[in-house]
């Protein structure tokens, strides 16, 4: 399996890489009340840190909408993630906990302040694509049955055959979302300026220590950049 982004991306999102997570025979089930209070603690942290009207103006942020403009979406009615993770927690909304390992990228998210989120490899047909939709995508929303087309032009993560997430970091896709019975995932870390290399690795190296902690199995990173679009 190969992970392609595509080199118009990165030229015109200067600085952006995405880390990712390989994860192998990991175990996906239950609940733990240690996960559970880590992130209702950093819940607690973040309405400490944000101010919910000033939100947008964060640079970390700001970038993101700054992105989802370049591509021709508008991030008042599509919010990147990382702002609607975050205005939720604001509004005094707890997360819900999901599984294991949705739990972990939101915690990072919320710690870091970036996107993540991850698909089941083995719902997954040949390559992972992150790239420009040509508009005739096939794409069914988390917790839906019935398939939509996306837009021509915007970002989406995709497969060979449908899309896992909308406008870059929007809407991940029904098909492919993790469930306590997931045990091979990958998992998705994104920097945009002033977010750098240096923030997205330290995210990554204690996702990974977090699930080896708390779900076992095999975690491989590496980072995908405008040097290297390509990971195998």
């Amino acid at each position: 399996m190969r992970y392609i982004i595509s080199e118009e991306i990165f030229k015109n999102n200067p600085g952006y890489i995405r880390g990712i997570l390989q994860l192998k025979d990991v175990d996906n089930y239950g609940a733990d009340d240690n996960l559970y209070n880590i992130l209702k603690a950093m819940e607690d942290n973040v309405r400490s840190r944000f101010i919910p009207d000033q939100l947008r103006s964060d640079p970390r942020i700001a970038s993101w909408r700054e992105a989802f403009l370049r591509f021709g979406s508008n991030p008042n009615k599509y919010p990147p993630s990382i702002e609607n993770l975050l205005k939720r927690v604001l509004k005094g909304n707890e997360l819900p906990y999901i599984n294991k390992l949705v739990v972990i990228f939101n915690y990072i998210s919320l710690k870091y302040i970036l996107p993540c989120g991850g698909d089941d490899l083995d719902k997954v047909d040949g390559d992972l694509f992150l790239t420009y939709a040509k508009g005739d995508e096939i794409y069914t929303p988390l917790n839906e049955t019935e398939p939509m087309h996306v837009d021509a032009g915007e970002v989406i993560y995709r497969d060979d055959r449908k899309v896992l997430c909308r406008k870059w970091t929007w809407r991940q896709g029904d098909s492919t979302k993790i469930t306590p019975e997931s045990k091979n995932v990958m998992i998705n870390v994104d920097g945009m300026p002033p977010v750098g290399e240096e923030t997205v690795k330290a995210a990554m190296a204690e996702m990974a220590d977090l699930i080896r902690k708390y779900c076992g199995g095999e975690v491989s990173m590496a980072i995908i950049n405008e040097s290297n679009n390509v990971y195998e």
